[in-house]
């Protein structure tokens, strides 16, 4: 897969692992509420050098057509989260969006700003139409990443994800590139 990094002033995303950051990663993806704010029961808790060591590894393309694209996200030279795009679906021209920025580097413009550079990488080098994501309704932060960068809400999803025994409702975002 071709090397990609975007920059935003003290901000880059790149799809290659920054070496020498895998314990910043691992502390930052540690977290309780990552799988429920994610909404994937799969992400790990605690999470492990072996579980970034496997997300760092995994196949991301099928012959030469790219199927998915995580980019890694520095802040300051800092490990600071994930974003990317995956069932990139190249007849529809859409794909899936999505992001975490460990609880270490919130609350700092890091996840608006990153997400306007995927959403230009979507637009410019895969040349999508259009991308969408769902978000927990009690997710303020992330719903305000999403208005922020023009995502509209499309719907809400009624008690989709169950998580420890409870039911949460998701909104429906999309963005037209």
């Amino acid at each position: 897969m071709d090397k990609y990094k975007l920059r935003d002033k003290d901000i880059e995303i790149t799809n290659e692992f920054p070496t020498g950051h895998m314990d910043e990663f691992v502390h930052s993806a540690s977290d309780k509420k990552m799988a429920l704010m994610l909404m994937v029961h799969s992400f790990p808790y605690p999470y492990t050098e072996e579980d970034a060591s496997a997300f760092i590894d995994k196949n991301r393309e099928s012959g030469s057509e790219i199927f998915e694209i995580d980019f890694y996200i520095m802040y300051r030279e800092i490990f600071a989260g994930i974003i990317g795009l995956s069932d990139i679906d190249y007849e529809n021209s859409r794909a899936h969006i999505g992001y975490w920025i460990g609880e270490n580097c919130r609350n700092k413009g890091i996840g608006r700003r990153s997400l306007g550079l995927a959403v230009k990488f979507a637009r410019e080098t895969l040349k999508l139409n259009s991308l969408h994501t769902e978000v927990l309704t009690t997710n303020i932060p992330s719903i305000t990443i999403l208005t922020k960068n023009g995502f509209t809400m499309d719907g809400l999803s009624k008690y989709c994800f169950r998580y420890e025994n409870k039911f949460y409702s998701a909104f429906i975002f999309s963005l037209l590139l």
